[in-house]
């Protein structure tokens, strides 16, 4: 029996079909976290962790060459999937766990100037707009079972502050405390990192361990701009409250 799960989320920076110079080092560090469930964000068909995974991912377009804004990965069954208030960006997948069912809800909330370029937005206005509309399916989606969100946030949550704005930062914590979730990656100790992994109250007592990497291509320079996150959960005990 699966005594304990490993989450964890990667923003690819849209790696190519045949992206040689990238792509086996992405797959390499894959195989390294060997995570249980992964939520990879700007990512592509190519990226696949292997075949003892299923998928449930994010709309896509046959012109886009397999690439895919949200793609979850899980070596536990996926149940069925379950509408997201924006599915070319957003998937949402009830995984079973030896304990209970839980859904894992894949993101990207979007950058600071989308829209500015073409005049559309200002700087963060559809930044904001994205944490509403986030923290809404969150709320309902809370309702129904145990919840894991996770993905790229465009957020920094803990110091160094170095990306995004304190009105950001306050109303993402505000939607993730009205849905009852809690931010397991943002931790001081983690240093610099807008990529995210949260969970409901009883399923964020279960953590043991939070860590982050990077990976590197054959020429020194990172893979993507991101750094991944991934999350350890005990299974086999209760959460800290249920234990006498």
């Amino acid at each position: 029996m699966l005594t304990s799960l490993r989450i964890a989320t990667w923003n690819l920076e849209k790696p190519s079909p045949n992206g040689w110079s990238k792509n086996p080092s992405i797959l390499e560090k894959i195989h390294e976290i060997n995570a249980d469930i992964w939520i990879l964000t700007e990512t592509n068909d190519a990226i696949n962790p292997g075949e003892y995974y299923s998928q449930a991912a994010s709309y896509s377009k046959p012109e886009w060459n397999g690439f895919k804004r949200t793609t979850i990965w899980s070596r536990l069954p996926i149940m069925r999937n379950w509408q997201t208030y924006d599915p070319w960006t957003g998937v949402c997948a009830e995984i079973f766990t030896p304990i209970e069912n839980l859904l894992v809800y894949g993101t990207i909330i979007t950058y600071a100037h989308d829209g500015v370029l073409n005049q559309e937005a200002k700087i963060w206005e559809r930044h904001y707009e994205s944490i509403q509309s986030h923290s809404r399916d969150w709320r309902k989606l809370n309702k129904l079972l145990p919840l894991c969100v996770a993905g790229d946030f465009n957020e920094a949550l803990s110091q160094p502050f170095s990306y995004g704005t304190p009105k950001g930062r306050e109303m993402l914590n505000k939607g993730l405390e009205q849905s009852n979730l809690v931010c397991v990656t943002a931790n001081n100790e983690l240093g610099y990192n807008i990529d995210h992994i949260c969970l409901s109250l009883k399923w964020a007592k279960r953590v043991k361990n939070v860590n982050k990497w990077q990976a590197y291509k054959t020429n020194g320079n990172p893979v993507t701009d991101h750094f991944g996150v991934f999350v350890d959960l005990f299974l086999n005990n209760p959460p800290l409250e249920d234990r006498g």
